[in-house]
């Protein structure tokens, strides 16, 4: 009897520009909030394969990639090319990033947005973080260390202002290659692994004295898996430092949106009214038997309300009032998948 040979038939790529999104292309994420029984990363090594087909999406957020010019901060950055709404982690009303893409290197600028009650922070990074360092390939490696440092008026009487500095030192490996398998997408990727220390202190400044307050540590790992022609990792999460609690899950659902697919409604089985609102909108299903859930998120995907429906429940009234100005995504959907999606804005 002859010797029985089995050859991978994964490839080992390489990530170069081209690879990444440009301005006008957008991005469609699945969001997992419930983490699948036995969820892992994965192993590192050469010729892998991780399996993650069994995640289930609970809501879906868009990334647009525009010019910095036609953004509200664009002139803050007058060296950027490119920039994308809703990446900010933490700016809870309006976030930009902005960047720098090029045939050698793709970097974020610094950030902008509101945070909490404070509007129109600008944060520049000292250096630029370099995301990736073109062309990347298995084995690569990459470490840095970037500052924001942040001056503000403080809402509080007694302080005059509030300084935070936080200090974020990167250790970007590329420790894995072989094929990924999502719920709807499988192919050959390189397996980035990000560690990322953030250490950030904070000061009040009374009358003209600046007074030391505090000073966190946190560390998060973030694991990549980027294929060619796709711009955006096909999957992504971050961990703790003990390899036990998982956060920030997405699969890519679909790259390349156009303006026209982007504002494009699904199967139309509900209807919005008044659009825009500022204190309440109004539901009406088209029709009697749909049974599931309506799902309303921000541009970030976060959850603003989950309410189940029941057969023969026609019209649903939802108070509004709470949510901050912005456009917002209802979602209807049901166990196996998502029947429809309209958006409506708060305004």
């Amino acid at each position: 009897m002859g010797s029985v040979f089995f050859i991978s038939t994964y490839a080992q790529i390489t990530i170069l520009s081209d690879d990444l999104m440009d301005v006008g292309d957008s991005v469609q994420l699945a969001s997992v909030d419930t983490i699948p029984a036995g969820f892992k990363p994965g192993p590192a090594g050469p010729d892998q394969n991780w399996d993650f087909s069994n995640l289930i999406m609970d809501t879906t957020m868009i990334l647009s990639f525009v010019d910095p010019s036609s953004t509200p901060y664009g002139t803050n950055f007058p060296s950027s090319n490119i920039a994308v709404e809703g990446m900010v982690e933490g700016l809870a009303v309006e976030g930009w990033a902005y960047g720098t893409k090029s045939v050698f290197l793709f970097q974020i600028d610094g950030v902008a947005g509101s945070y909490d009650i404070f509007e129109d922070i600008v944060v520049p990074f000292d250096p630029p973080e370099i995301i990736f360092d073109f062309p990347v390939n298995y084995l690569d490696s990459l470490e840095q260390t970037t500052t924001i440092d942040i001056r503000m008026d403080s809402p509080e009487p007694a302080a005059d202002s509030i300084r935070i500095k936080v200090v974020t030192a990167v250790d970007s490996r590329v420790d894995a290659w072989g094929e990924v398998i999502t719920p709807v997408w499988t192919g050959d990727v390189l397996r980035f692994r990000d560690v990322r220390v953030m250490i950030d202190s904070s000061w009040v400044k009374i009358l003209f004295f600046w007074v030391f307050l505090e000073t966190n540590t946190t560390t998060t790992i973030t694991y990549k898996y980027m294929a060619n022609d796709v711009g955006y990792p096909v999957m992504q999460f971050n961990s703790d430092t003990s390899g036990t609690e998982y956060s920030m899950i997405n699969y890519l659902l679909d790259a390349g949106l156009g303006e026209s697919e982007l504002y494009l409604d699904n199967d139309v089985v509900f209807d919005i009214y008044p659009n825009p609102a500022s204190t309440e909108v109004y539901i009406r299903l088209q029709q009697a038997d749909i049974n599931g859930t309506m799902l309303i998120c921000d541009m970030r995907g976060r959850k603003m309300d989950a309410i189940q429906l029941f057969r023969n429940q026609q019209q649903l009234r939802i108070d509004i009032s709470d949510y901050p100005a912005g456009l917002y995504h209802v979602i209807l959907k049901n166990e196996s998948r998502i029947l429809g999606q309209k958006k409506f804005v708060v305004n």
